[in-house]
Protein backbone atom coordinates (compact mmCIF):
# COMPACT_ATOMS: atom_id res chain seq x y z
CA UNK A 1 0.00 0.00 0.00
CA UNK A 2 0.94 4.02 -0.55
CA UNK A 3 1.53 5.98 2.64
CA UNK A 4 -2.04 7.28 1.52
CA UNK A 5 -3.85 4.51 2.07
CA UNK A 6 -1.89 3.10 5.23
CA UNK A 7 -2.40 6.24 6.76
CA UNK A 8 -6.42 5.88 5.88
CA UNK A 9 -6.17 2.55 7.17
CA UNK A 10 -5.05 3.19 10.76
CA UNK A 11 -7.37 6.15 10.97
CA UNK A 12 -4.51 8.57 11.21
CA UNK A 13 -4.75 12.38 10.61
CA UNK A 14 -1.30 12.60 8.58
CA UNK A 15 -3.32 11.44 5.86
CA UNK A 16 -6.80 12.18 4.50
CA UNK A 17 -9.36 11.01 7.45
CA UNK A 18 -10.13 12.31 10.90
CA UNK A 19 -11.33 16.23 11.62
CA UNK A 20 -8.25 17.71 11.37
CA UNK A 21 -6.98 15.66 8.26
CA UNK A 22 -3.66 17.15 7.22
CA UNK A 23 -2.52 15.39 4.17
CA UNK A 24 0.85 14.53 4.71
CA UNK A 25 0.85 11.47 2.55
CA UNK A 26 2.00 13.97 -0.36
CA UNK A 27 5.01 15.07 2.01
CA UNK A 28 6.21 12.08 3.22
CA UNK A 29 5.56 9.94 0.39
CA UNK A 30 8.49 11.34 -1.31
CA UNK A 31 10.72 11.90 1.20
CA UNK A 32 10.24 8.26 2.68
CA UNK A 33 9.68 5.97 -0.51
CA UNK A 34 13.78 5.54 -1.62
CA UNK A 35 14.26 4.12 2.00
CA UNK A 36 11.74 2.05 2.36
CA UNK A 37 13.25 -1.35 2.44
CA UNK A 38 16.16 -0.18 4.39
CA UNK A 39 16.53 -1.13 7.93
CA UNK A 40 16.06 1.99 9.29
CA UNK A 41 15.29 3.81 12.09
CA UNK A 42 12.42 6.06 12.83
CA UNK A 43 12.11 8.35 15.49
CA UNK A 44 8.59 9.82 16.57
CA UNK A 45 7.84 12.82 19.60
CA UNK A 46 3.52 12.24 20.40
CA UNK A 47 2.19 9.10 20.50
CA UNK A 48 -1.20 9.41 21.89
CA UNK A 49 -3.31 6.37 20.29
CA UNK A 50 -0.36 4.86 17.86
CA UNK A 51 -2.18 5.31 14.84
CA UNK A 52 1.01 6.75 13.11
CA UNK A 53 3.05 4.50 15.05
CA UNK A 54 1.51 1.49 13.72
CA UNK A 55 1.42 3.42 9.74
CA UNK A 56 5.78 3.69 9.95
CA UNK A 57 5.47 -0.24 10.77
CA UNK A 58 3.28 -1.06 8.17
CA UNK A 59 5.19 1.17 5.67
CA UNK A 60 8.84 0.16 6.33
CA UNK A 61 8.91 -3.68 7.24
CA UNK A 62 12.54 -3.29 7.97
CA UNK A 63 12.61 -0.76 10.17
CA UNK A 64 12.79 0.06 13.87
CA UNK A 65 10.37 2.15 15.30
CA UNK A 66 11.02 4.29 18.21
CA UNK A 67 8.66 7.13 20.39
CA UNK A 68 8.54 9.42 23.05
CA UNK A 69 5.67 10.11 24.97
CA UNK A 70 4.56 11.69 28.66
CA UNK A 71 1.56 9.39 28.61
CA UNK A 72 -0.92 11.48 30.01
CA UNK A 73 -3.85 10.37 27.78
CA UNK A 74 -3.37 6.84 26.76
CA UNK A 75 -0.90 4.37 28.52
CA UNK A 76 1.69 2.72 27.05
CA UNK A 77 -0.40 -0.88 27.62
CA UNK A 78 -3.48 0.62 25.54
CA UNK A 79 -1.09 1.60 22.28
CA UNK A 80 -1.30 -1.71 20.30
CA UNK A 81 1.33 -0.29 18.27
CA UNK A 82 3.15 -0.32 21.23
CA UNK A 83 3.39 -3.79 21.86
CA UNK A 84 4.82 -5.04 18.21
CA UNK A 85 8.28 -6.28 18.94
CA UNK A 86 10.04 -3.51 16.24
CA UNK A 87 8.96 -0.61 18.60
CA UNK A 88 10.43 1.25 21.47
CA UNK A 89 9.61 3.41 23.33
CA UNK A 90 10.36 5.54 27.00
CA UNK A 91 7.71 8.43 28.80
CA UNK A 92 9.48 11.76 28.59
CA UNK A 93 9.29 14.77 27.96
CA UNK A 94 10.85 16.37 24.62
CA UNK A 95 11.14 19.83 25.86
CA UNK A 96 13.04 19.28 28.38
CA UNK A 97 17.36 18.63 28.48
CA UNK A 98 16.25 15.54 30.68
CA UNK A 99 15.23 13.71 27.75
CA UNK A 100 18.67 13.37 26.39
CA UNK A 101 19.55 11.14 29.12
CA UNK A 102 16.39 9.49 28.93
CA UNK A 103 17.18 8.30 25.57
CA UNK A 104 20.79 7.21 26.06
CA UNK A 105 19.84 5.13 29.07
CA UNK A 106 17.35 3.18 26.87
CA UNK A 107 19.02 3.40 23.46
CA UNK A 108 22.48 3.68 24.02
CA UNK A 109 24.89 7.01 24.01
CA UNK A 110 25.86 6.34 19.94
CA UNK A 111 22.23 5.97 18.96
CA UNK A 112 21.27 7.84 16.01
CA UNK A 113 18.01 8.08 13.75
CA UNK A 114 17.22 8.04 10.15
CA UNK A 115 14.13 10.20 10.85
CA UNK A 116 12.85 12.07 13.68
CA UNK A 117 8.84 13.06 13.25
CA UNK A 118 7.73 15.85 15.90
CA UNK A 119 4.56 15.46 16.70
CA UNK A 120 4.39 16.49 19.94
CA UNK A 121 3.53 19.58 21.71
CA UNK A 122 2.27 22.41 18.55
CA UNK A 123 4.05 25.67 20.30
CA UNK A 124 6.74 27.27 18.38
CA UNK A 125 8.72 27.48 21.77
CA UNK A 126 7.62 23.37 22.42
CA UNK A 127 9.17 22.88 18.78
CA UNK A 128 12.51 25.03 19.15
CA UNK A 129 13.15 23.24 22.64
CA UNK A 130 12.55 19.50 20.86
CA UNK A 131 14.48 20.26 17.97
CA UNK A 132 17.58 21.51 20.25
CA UNK A 133 17.19 18.49 22.48
CA UNK A 134 16.70 15.83 19.84
CA UNK A 135 19.07 17.06 16.70
CA UNK A 136 22.21 15.40 17.79
CA UNK A 137 20.43 12.00 17.55
CA UNK A 138 19.92 12.73 13.63
CA UNK A 139 22.06 10.41 11.71
CA UNK A 140 24.21 11.57 8.84
CA UNK A 141 21.73 11.80 5.57
CA UNK A 142 19.11 11.29 7.68
CA UNK A 143 16.18 14.25 8.55
CA UNK A 144 14.15 15.72 11.45
CA UNK A 145 10.70 16.43 10.45
CA UNK A 146 8.02 18.99 12.51
CA UNK A 147 4.40 18.58 11.45
CA UNK A 148 1.13 20.79 12.69
CA UNK A 149 3.19 24.25 12.62
CA UNK A 150 1.32 27.10 12.72
CA UNK A 151 3.35 29.16 9.99
CA UNK A 152 2.53 32.79 11.38
CA UNK A 153 4.34 34.61 9.13
CA UNK A 154 2.57 33.03 6.27
CA UNK A 155 -1.39 32.62 7.90
CA UNK A 156 -4.58 34.38 6.12
CA UNK A 157 -6.07 36.79 8.00
CA UNK A 158 -8.59 34.03 8.96
CA UNK A 159 -6.26 31.76 9.81
CA UNK A 160 -4.96 34.02 12.32
CA UNK A 161 -7.87 34.24 14.13
CA UNK A 162 -7.90 30.52 14.90
CA UNK A 163 -9.21 29.83 18.26
CA UNK A 164 -6.17 27.42 18.71
CA UNK A 165 -3.74 30.25 18.69
CA UNK A 166 -4.83 33.29 20.22
CA UNK A 167 -2.71 32.71 22.89
CA UNK A 168 0.54 34.11 23.93
CA UNK A 169 2.32 31.39 23.29
CA UNK A 170 2.22 31.53 19.05
CA UNK A 171 3.28 35.11 19.34
CA UNK A 172 5.03 36.17 16.38
CA UNK A 173 7.90 36.34 19.01
CA UNK A 174 8.44 32.84 19.91
CA UNK A 175 7.82 32.09 16.41
CA UNK A 176 10.51 34.02 15.07
CA UNK A 177 12.77 32.19 18.01
CA UNK A 178 11.96 28.98 16.59
CA UNK A 179 12.89 29.61 13.21
CA UNK A 180 16.03 31.44 14.21
CA UNK A 181 17.30 27.80 15.91
CA UNK A 182 16.88 26.18 13.33
CA UNK A 183 19.96 25.19 10.53
CA UNK A 184 19.72 27.30 7.14
CA UNK A 185 18.45 25.77 4.10
CA UNK A 186 15.65 23.93 6.02
CA UNK A 187 12.32 22.79 3.61
CA UNK A 188 9.03 23.60 4.21
CA UNK A 189 5.72 21.76 2.98
CA UNK A 190 3.06 23.67 2.96
CA UNK A 191 0.01 21.22 2.91
CA UNK A 192 -3.12 24.05 4.19
CA UNK A 193 -4.79 24.50 0.76
CA UNK A 194 -4.71 20.64 -0.21
CA UNK A 195 -6.09 19.97 3.72
CA UNK A 196 -8.12 23.41 4.48
CA UNK A 197 -6.37 23.12 8.29
CA UNK A 198 -3.84 26.07 8.60
CA UNK A 199 -1.95 23.57 10.62
CA UNK A 200 -1.18 21.59 7.79
CA UNK A 201 2.73 23.07 7.85
CA UNK A 202 5.94 21.17 7.99
CA UNK A 203 9.48 21.73 8.44
CA UNK A 204 12.47 19.23 7.33
CA UNK A 205 15.60 20.00 8.19
CA UNK A 206 18.09 17.47 6.50
CA UNK A 207 21.67 16.10 8.24
CA UNK A 208 23.78 16.64 5.16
Amino acid sequence: MNMKDIFLSNGSDKGVTGKYPHHYHTVYESVFESRRNEPIKILEVGIWKGTSHQSWLDYFPNAEVYGIDIFTRVPPEDVPALQDERCHYIKADSTNASVQTLVEEAWGEDIKFDFIIDDGLHTPTANRKTFENLWKYVAEGGSFLIEDIWPINKLTFDESRHSWIQKPAYSSHFYDMFLEALPEGYIEYDCRKASGVPDSYIIEIKND
